[in-house]
């Protein structure tokens, strides 16, 4: 079940990310400039929400799947949608798009991580992992840049 709700949630995305380049009228060049900051800011809200929300402010659901990493994550985060559609608004298709093959990577990655670990690049897995050990460090999940950034990199 798990990796039916992860895989038809990249699935959608992906393909939702393809249709909104495909329907751009911006000009090749400008939606590639759109694309890239859309997988950039999606890794910094990816880094932002785990640390500062997951960790912080609503950590209840977020503590459960650190004393159960295995146990099967079936939600839909509905506020994600929420904001794709809020940020399309503001931004654009192809900004949007960036940040939805983005998200795809995250999914797949967090999905690996708990039920495929042979999947992923042994850094992001290593990273992850070390995540669940030492709870304050390591919060990125598709990349470790933004950790590298603010100092959360466990060294």
């Amino acid at each position: 079940m798990t990796a039916i709700i992860y895989f038809g949630e990249m699935l959608v995305a992906s393909l939702l990310a393809i249709a909104l380049l495909a329907i751009s009228r911006l000009p090749m060049s400008s939606d590639a400039v759109l694309f890239a900051g859309g997988v950039i800011a999606w890794t910094l809200a990816e880094y932002i929400a785990h640390r500062f929300v997951l960790h912080g402010f609503a950590p209840t659901e977020h503590r459960l799947h650190h004393a159960n990493p295995d146990e099967a994550v079936i939600t839909i985060f509905w506020q994600i949608w929420i904001c794709f559609a809020l940020v399309h608004l503001i931004a654009g298709g192809a900004f949007v798009a960036g940040a939805l093959v983005a998200y795809t990577w995250y999914l797949f990655v967090h999905h690996c991580a708990h039920h495929g670990p042979d999947k992923l690049p042994l850094p992001l897995l290593k990273h992850h992992r070390s995540h669940h050990r030492f709870a304050t460090r390591n919060y990125g999940v598709s990349t470790t840049l933004w950790d590298h950034v603010f100092g959360t990199m466990l060294r």
